[in-house]
């Protein structure tokens, strides 16, 4: 029985907020992807599951579509609406009619700027930025706020950094625009039958510039932006590792090698997705095989 896997919207819905439209850091520097249309320049959120970033004390530059509106921390949003002067996540709800359209939650950001000068931001180690550090970091005041829904198949707790796990607050950054690339290659695996998952296992997502360095990843990696996953299927069985996406009765690199061609296939052919990078990776002592998926802004692929 297959899994019911909500429809992308982003072909039709647009994300016009200056802010928070889905961002990468292409060599560090934020790379805003958003869509826009020629008749409507309206906020719609991609799911009926969404997020949204802000600064603290900032407005959310929106415009909502005829007969929309946005409920936020129950108080009715309007235009001269300021985010909160401290980091925290705010529920949001935007209906049209009466009929809710989406539930959204609205990150407000802790400012880089608040990590002190040994690079720890309240007692999470950050480290330093090799170049172009992010404006700020979504916060988790603890183990609850891991449910945090970003979209309608993805969870906050899942691209947390593997650092200090007993250790509250935790920071983190998760980009839109690589979300959007994994809804949309779960929703097709799901929906050509190829598998029947109702999420990724992100193996490694947001990792810290310190915890980045004291693995020895790239200097720069896409990681350290929140626009980098490296995932597997794991769901037949559960055991930890990737499944058998090939077939032959092995897990392997071959299987990395599986999801990295589908992958191709399905970015290649959409082009109202953002552009990102994908590389497959063989199992070692550690890990099993996996594939990165990343939304860099621009195409760049390895190790197939």
């Amino acid at each position: 029985m297959k899994l019911p896997i909500k429809p992308l919207i982003a072909a039709a819905l647009l994300v016009p907020l200056s802010h928070s439209l889905p961002a990468t850091a292409q060599d560090g520097k934020v790379v805003r992807t958003g869509m826009s249309t020629a008749d409507d320049d309206a906020y719609r959120p991609r799911f009926d599951r969404w997020y949204e970033t802000v600064m603290p004390g900032k407005r959310l530059g929106i415009k909502l579509p005829k007969g929309h509106t946005l409920t936020i921390n129950g108080e009715r949003w309007t235009s001269k609406w300021r985010a909160p002067s401290s980091a925290q996540t705010l529920s949001a709800t935007l209906e049209a009619d009466g009929e809710t359209v989406a539930d959204i939650n609205i990150f407000v950001l802790e400012p880089h700027s608040n990590i002190d000068s040994k690079g720890w931001l309240n007692g999470y180690r950050i480290g330093t930025y090799p170049r172009n550090p992010p404006k700020g970091f979504i916060r988790l005041d603890g183990p609850e706020d891991r449910k945090h829904a970003l979209s309608p198949h993805f969870k906050l707790g899942q691209f947390l950094c593997k650092q200090q796990m007993d250790h509250w607050p935790k920071y983190v950054l998760v980009s839109q625009s690589n979300i959007l690339r994994l809804e949309a290659l779960l929703e097709s695996l799901n929906e050509d039958g190829t598998i029947e998952a109702e999420t990724f296992f992100v193996m490694s997502g947001f990792r810290t510039p310190f915890y980045n360095t004291a693995i020895g990843s790239a200097k720069f990696s896409r990681h350290m932006y929140g626009d980098a996953a490296d995932i597997y299927v794991d769901v037949q069985p559960r055991n930890g590792t990737m499944d058998d996406l090939n077939g032959d009765g092995k897990v392997n690199k071959s299987d990395a090698n599986f999801l990295y061609d589908y992958a191709q296939d399905l970015y290649t052919s959409r082009d109202n997705l953002p552009k990102g990078g994908i590389g497959a990776y063989r199992a070692n002592a550690v890990h099993g095989p996996f594939v990165h998926v990343d939304g860099r802004g621009t195409t760049a692929r390895w190790g197939r």
